[in-house]
């Protein structure tokens, strides 16, 4: 049985490595890292299928503290989930990816911290955007 696409929204906060950098570069340079701890297999507990990546935006909420907007795309391994078992799952799969040393050329010190905003079926989110 083939499963709904579902679409997370995070807010991913950290103290970042390379200040310095404008929001085009910092935003492509999250990008790249998910990309690679996704490839490396480091979020295979959420989905087994490819997970699509969009870093929607940057900004920094309070000093030294940087907010991205992520977006996730994927099949969720089991539909059942609710959304503290889903952030539960996905808080694993960022501790994964960071014990992997993944994430440090953005972050520092593993300081990242990931709150779930959202998660809706793929189509409702494409939905509530277009209008």
């Amino acid at each position: 049985m083939r499963r709904d696409t579902m679409r997370y929204t995070l807010d991913v906060e950290m103290l970042e490595r390379r200040t310095t950098l404008d929001d085009a570069k910092a935003i492509a340079l999250l990008h790249s890292e998910f990309v690679l701890a996704v490839n490396a297999g480091c979020f295979v507990a959420v989905s087994a299928d490819d997970i699509g990546v969009s870093v929607l935006t940057r900004s920094t909420p309070q000093e030294g503290v940087t907010r991205y907007a992520v977006a996730l795309s994927f099949a969720e391994r089991d539909a059942d989930l609710d959304d503290e078992q889903a952030l539960a799952i996905l808080s694993r799969a960022f501790t994964n990816a960071l014990n992997a040393s993944f994430f440090l050329r953005v972050c520092t010190d593993d300081h990242l911290t990931v709150r779930l905003a959202a998660r809706v079926p793929a189509h409702a989110a494409a939905a509530s955007s277009a209008a």
